[in-house]
């Protein structure tokens, strides 16, 4: 199986090497599959990617989430090379009517909602369930970033590789002086049944963990309690300066203490200025969950 990355970028600043979507390329069967193909306005350039690297098919689409950024393109990818969908049960919905996802994510995210796109819907007879899913490739219910997440595992070539969408948080590859990993826990934040998600995934033996905010690293099992290691750490930091004192409503404050403290930040001031910019508008969301999942309980 070829894996092939592919970026979405936005005109936005800093919407590049962010949003992406995962080709695979089975050669022996002639077999095209695209897990999460992005929002509705980069779909031109997944397009060309199916078309260079797809041998001009898609055989099926596997969604993580029916978030935008990762699903909003699927009724593109239907229309266009008349493939097959799955996703979360309770996502389904949503792709079936995306009216109501369209509406709600205009209200919470604006001007990015705008960017992204209006989705699509797909018709119902091109959805199919976990139990039809490609060859070698399986689905696990990890609720957390979205309550209706899941992800995909793929055991093939040797290894067993994991399409972990946001349930193991944004990770980026080629920072220095490592990779750079943030939690993705968008208000609502359900800490515990985050951790439960990534527990599960620790339990299967992955060798291979593909993000959908970007890149791959191999030793999944050490990425994944990286990602387990940097919740209980927000945690703890989050509730110090709460228990201190500090008010949720001083949302730099908590930023400051995470950014000198946690390790896996510590790429954020080398970024490229644009990326800087667009991390901090997304480190900010997830500090928000956090705030609103234990300012209450500290």
């Amino acid at each position: 199986m070829e894996f092939h990355l592919i970026d979405l970028p936005l005109p936005q600043i800093g919407f590049r090497r962010f949003i992406s979507s995962w080709l695979l390329r089975d050669t022996a069967r002639d077999k095209t599959y695209i897990v999460d193909p992005g929002p509705p306005s980069t779909w031109p350039v997944l397009r060309e990617a199916v078309v260079g690297r797809g041998n001009d098919r898609v055989d099926a689409v596997l969604l993580t989430h029916v978030h935008l950024d990762h699903a909003g393109a699927s009724g593109y990818v239907v229309r266009e090379f008349g493939a097959p969908v799955t996703a979360p049960e309770k996502g389904i919905p949503h792709l079936l009517d995306p009216s109501a996802l369209w509406e709600g994510s205009k209200k919470t995210l604006g001007e990015t909602a705008l960017l992204y796109g209006e989705p699509l819907p797909v018709p119902p007879e091109m959805i199919f369930r976990e139990d039809a899913l490609p060859k070698k490739f399986s689905a696990v219910d990890t609720p957390g970033h979205a309550a209706h997440h899941q992800c995909f595992l793929y055991d093939g070539d040797g290894a067993l590789t994991l399409f972990a969408g946001e349930a193991a948080g944004v990770y980026l590859e080629g920072e220095a002086p490592f990779p750079y990993l943030r939690p993705a826990t968008p208000p609502r934040f359900f800490p515990d049944v985050t951790l439960a998600s990534l527990d599960r995934l620790l339990s299967l033996g992955c060798s291979r963990i593909c993000y959908g905010h970007f890149g791959a690293a191999e030793g999944a099992r050490e990425m994944l309690s990286y990602a387990k290691e940097q919740l209980l750490f927000w945690k703890d930091i989050v509730l110090g300066l709460l228990r201190r004192g500090t008010a949720p409503e001083n949302e730099e404050r908590f930023f400051q203490e995470l950014l000198d403290r946690d390790p896996f930040l510590a790429a954020w001031p080398r970024m490229d200025a644009d990326i800087q910019e667009r991390e901090r508008m997304f480190l900010g969301n997830s500090i928000r969950g956090f705030l609103g999942a234990f300012a209450g309980g500290q």
